[in-house]
């Protein structure tokens, strides 16, 4: 048996199917101590798998920065109750360096998982991270590019270099996909409703957040009307920049084109906006959303300045399962959507490509893999994933 600690600063809703799938496998036993985090709302203990305690994240100011404590990181390394921690790879937490003095005292191995880089570098943060990085027995990254760049640019141990793709739980996307289509009268409704023509409608999932430049898909949108005279713009989302996008779609005479739903989360309700839109594009900061859109099978179109997103990103495959603009370039940005909009076969191929990106690879078992990989620091042993739900791809 496996004793992990795993220390997170919150348990939002996507991560528990990873933590559950994870603890669910064979020789593995999983205990999460988590914080609160005023940005993403806390699961249902009561749909967790594995253990969870109370871990309390206090701030600290240090000079200019505002530095974390997260004391479970140092009381984790406990090798009578635990075999392994996974502790956040993120150097504002002053408990990490203590937790790894302890953990080499004990002869416990620490796995260290994050990005492994960061939006807006700078040589002392990186040298930083990566200093914390080479003194924890591994770190467990969300993609392949980083962990190929920690090997070859940085020297990391290629032995000590784990991936645990993010990717988010395809079951009740699937699901709420296929009953949607199988009720193509409700669906065909819903569309009529809100005057949404499938082949000409564009839909952004996320947080309203100024750094996601949606203002760029509203200027996109202006040169799009006149070629374009039916398209319409779904913004599926809350947060602070909604009244600047409402007042600016307003100014520029696109009220009636843009349809600002609120948060949507349930994937059932999801479904229909999703599946009355053609394609999918988050200017910049894409993240995890890109595995909704390709879940639905929606090809995604964003910037090609690959550092402005997360490393979600890597999942996107030009000319495959969507395309890309030049990044900034809003006349660009134009004109990859009306490729889209106006070539049906392309739409077709980067669509059928886009599901099978998430259903066929980047599913909650090839991520779970790369936990399991990093178990090895334990005992030496190979562990493989043990699938307990497949979902129903839909081909």
């Amino acid at each position: 048996m496996i004793r992990i600690a795993m220390c997170q600063p919150a348990l939002p809703d996507y991560r528990v199917p990873v933590f559950n799938l994870l603890a669910q496998q064979p020789e593995i036993e999983l205990t999460l101590f988590v914080g609160e985090s005023a940005d993403l709302a806390q699961a249902d203990p009561g749909a967790c798998h594995f253990q969870v305690e109370s871990a309390p994240i206090q701030p600290q100011r240090v000079g200019p920065i505002t530095a974390k404590h997260q004391q479970a990181q140092i009381d984790v390394i406990d090798p009578h109750r635990f075999d392994m921690a996974i502790l956040p790879w993120d150097a504002h937490y002053r408990t990490i360096g203590p937790a790894l003095k302890k953990a080499r005292s004990v002869d416990m191995p620490v796995v260290l998982w994050g990005h492994g880089y960061s939006k807006n570098p700078a040589r002392w943060r990186d040298a930083m991270r990566n200093r914390l990085g080479r003194r924890a027995a591994g770190v467990l990254l969300y993609s392949q590019t980083i962990a190929n760049r920690l090997v070859q640019v940085h020297g990391f141990d290629p032995g000590r270099v784990f991936v645990a793709a993010n990717t988010v739980d395809q079951r009740p996307i699937q699901r709420a996909m296929l009953h949607w289509l199988e009720h193509s009268a409700e669906l065909e409704a819903f569309q009529r409703r809100h005057r949404l023509d499938a082949q000409r409608t564009i839909v952004f999932v996320s947080r309203l957040m100024a750094e996601n430049r949606i203002d760029m898909l509203l200027d996109a949108m202006v040169l799009l009307r006149d070629s374009h005279p039916d398209i319409k713009l779904i913004l599926v989302g809350s947060g602070e920049d909604r009244p600047n996008l409402e007042t600016a779609a307003q100014q520029v005479g696109l009220a009636d084109r843009v349809i600002f739903t609120g948060a949507v989360y349930d994937p059932e309700q999801l479904a229909p906006w999703m599946l009355s839109s053609a394609v999918f594009c988050y200017p910049i900061n894409i993240g995890l959303s890109i595995f909704t859109a390709f879940g639905f099978g929606l090809p995604v179109l964003t910037s090609d300045d690959t550092p402005s997103h997360n490393p979600e990103i890597e999942a996107l495959r030009v000319d495959a399962n969507g395309l890309t603009y030049r990044h900034g370039d809003i006349e660009d940005l134009a004109r990859q959507l009306a490729r889209i909009l106006d070539d049906p076969p392309l739409r077709e191929r980067l669509s059928v490509e886009a599901h099978a990106t998430a259903t066929e690879q980047y599913t909650l078992e090839n991520m779970v893999q790369g936990f399991l990989d990093a178990t090895r620091l334990v005992d030496g042993k190979s562990r493989r994933v043990q699938s307990v739900d497949t979902p129903n791809a839909i081909k």
